[in-house]
Formats: structure tokens, sequence, C-alpha cells
């Protein structure tokens, strides 16, 4: 695993936060670099609209690509711009210089990236709430989740793509690119009374069905370090967290 001590990836963290709130007062990318400097990680948030030039394409961090809510695909200004942030973290993480994580909204702009595969609607009407997803070679994880869109299946085509988590709504709920970059489409990051607020925000703009029951505990602490060592980063030395 990458960590601080080989020169790779350090324990700094850039969270690039997607559009939208997660919740009244609270920006996307707000919960993600809460837990992330709770388990030890230096964490600079950008917010969606910032080009954030001293950020694109940087080595020896980690690039998180926050959930949102504008469509991947709406064309304007700030999604081009995220677009090519995503581009650049993806060259510097195939290079082995850097990693990157991106969640919901940040999935889906990874999947285009890396492999042309827009988001379709979920044919169901999409999930909120708490859930299990299955893991693939990795543990299972009880999470957070709300969405409409998903990245489609047919990413796993791609070459370098393999499947790491899914559930009954959505076949790829995670997916990893090359060694180094992590798409997931669920919330590893969100506590269980976080997941509330953001279910019950999602549901005031959406008619969301309820996610599959989940079988064990919200742990984000541990989920997002799953998620992250799936991504081939270790966690920073001195972090809180296993």
């Amino acid at each position: 695993m990458r960590g601080e001590t080989d020169g790779a990836v350090t324990t700094e963290a850039v969270v690039w936060s997607g559009s939208g709130t997660a919740w009244p007062g609270v920006g996307w990318g707000e919960p993600l670099a809460a837990r992330l400097a709770e388990l030890g990680w230096r964490v600079s948030l950008v917010p969606w609209g910032d080009p954030a030039g001293e950020h694109r394409g940087r080595p020896g961090v980690v690039h998180v690509f926050s959930g949102g809510l504008e469509a991947v695909g709406s064309r304007t200004a700030a999604m081009a711009e995220r677009l090519d942030a995503v581009r650049g973290a993806l060259v510097e993480a195939r290079a082995g210089r850097a990693a990157v994580l991106g969640v919901c909204q940040g999935a889906q702009l990874l999947a285009a990236v890396a492999a042309g595969a827009a988001p379709l609607p979920v044919a169901s009407g999409g999930e909120a709430g708490v859930t299990t997803v299955r893991g693939h070679g990795v543990p299972d994880l009880t999470v957070a989740t709300a969405h409409v869109q998903e990245v489609p299946a047919a990413l796993l085509a791609h070459d370098d793509v393999r499947l790491l988590w899914s559930n009954p709504v959505t076949t790829v709920q995670g997916f990893a690119v090359g060694a180094g970059a992590v798409g997931v489409q669920f919330h590893p990051e969100l506590t269980e009374p976080e997941s509330h607020r953001a279910t019950a925000a999602f549901r005031s703009l959406l008619d969301v069905p309820d996610a599959p029951p989940a079988t064990g505990p919200v742990d984000p602490h541990a989920a997002l370090s799953t998620v992250l060592a799936a991504a081939g980063v270790a966690r920073p030395l001195g972090a809180l967290a296993a």
C-alpha cells in the first residue's frame, strides 16, 4: 500500500466538493473532509465552481471527488472544470504518483473520464437510506446511500476496471480503475445521523425508494478506510482509526 513513507501518496487529501448541499447548510464535500481529518489526513477542501488550478493533477495526494446534485452530462462550465480535475488526477493515479476516490457523483465522474461510461437512471428508481453492499474480494460495508443515477454495468467491460461492491439495486456500487483509483456509488463518509439528514434532504427533491435493509452498523471510519485501501492507500501515520 502507498502511505506516508514511500513518497507516492503523503498524508494530504484534496476534497473536490460536488454541487449543491447534502442537507441544509452542509456541502457534499464537508462530511468527507471531516472524516478524513478524523482519520489523520491534512485536508484541502475545494468548493464547487472553484477551478483550483493549484490542485489540478497534483502528485503525492489523494484526490477525493464528492457527491453532488448536478448531472454529469450538464455541460456547464463548472462540470467541465471538474471533469478536467478528475482527468488530471487519474493521469497521476495511473502513473502511481497519486490516488483517486470518487464518491457518488464523483464515481460517475470517474467512470465517465476513465471509460466514457456516462451514468444512467437506476431501473428501480434509485435508493436512499442505509444499506449493506456486498464486497467482491473486499469486505462488505454498511453505508449511507442516496442516488437515482448509477454507473452503468457496461463499465466492467473496460480492460482496467474491476468490480468491488454491489447490491440488489445497483450492480456497480464500487469499482477500481487500475491500482490507484476507486469509485463508489454509496457514501462511506456519512455517520448514521448524517445519513438520515441526507436522506431527508434528498427526498425533499426526489421521490426515491428505500435502500435494501442494512445487515450491520454504520462505521464511517472503517468504511472510508476500506475504500481508500482498495485504491492502494494506507492510512496516514498517526491516524486515529484502523
